[in-house]
C-alpha cells in the first residue's frame, strides 16, 4: 500500500497517466515556441553578415594577390551581400510565415556564398608556405595581412 491508501500499482498508474497528460498538454506551447524561433530570420541574417564580415576582413591587405583570384572571391562576396540585403528587406516586414521562411532561405544562401568565398580564398592561399611572406604563385607575390 502507498501512503495515500491506494494499492501501489494504482498510484503508479495514476502518476503515469498524469505525467502523460501534462506532457501532451505542454506540446502545443512547445511547438509554437519552436516555430516562432525557427522563423526568426534576423538570427539567420546575423550569421550571414558575420560570415561576410569575416571574409571581407580577411581580404584586407591582399593588393598583391592575383587580380583574377581577388575577382573570384569578391564576386562570391558581392553575391552574398546582395542576398543578405534581399533577406533583410523580406525579414523587416514579412506578410506571413512564408515570407519569413523565404527571408531565411535568402540569408542562408548569403551565408553559403560568403563561406564559399572564404573556402576559395583559403584555397588560393594554401600554396603559401607558413602564412608569413605569403606567396600565391611561382612569381613570389607577397600577401601581407592574412588572418587565420
Amino acid at each position: 500500500m502507498s501512503p495515500s491508501g491506494l494499492p501501489r500499482e494504482d498510484t503508479m498508474g495514476i502518476l503515469l497517466t498524469l505525467l502523460v497528460f501534462v506532457g501532451l498538454a505542454a506540446m502545443p506551447a512547445i511547438t509554437l515556441a519552436q516555430a516562432a524561433r525557427d522563423l526568426d530570420c534576423a538570427m539567420h541574417i546575423k550569421a550571414a553578415q558575420s560570415a561576410i564580415d569575416k571574409v571581407t576582413d580577411d581580404m584586407k591587405g591582399m593588393e598583391k594577390m592575383p587580380k583574377d583570384q581577388v575577382g573570384n572571391v569578391n564576386t562570391l562576396l558581392r553575391d552574398a551581400k546582395e542576398l543578405v540585403g534581399v533577406a533583410q528587406q523580406a525579414c523587416n516586414k514579412p506578410k506571413n510565415d512564408y515570407d519569413a521562411a523565404r527571408a531565411i532561405a535568402k540569408a542562408e544562401a548569403a551565408r553559403g556564398s560568403a563561406e564559399a568565398a572564404d573556402i576559395l580564398h583559403w584555397h588560393y592561399m594554401k600554396p603559401m608556405p607558413g602564412m608569413k611572406g605569403m606567396t600565391s604563385d611561382k612569381s613570389g607575390m607577397d600577401m601581407p595581412g592574412m588572418k587565420k
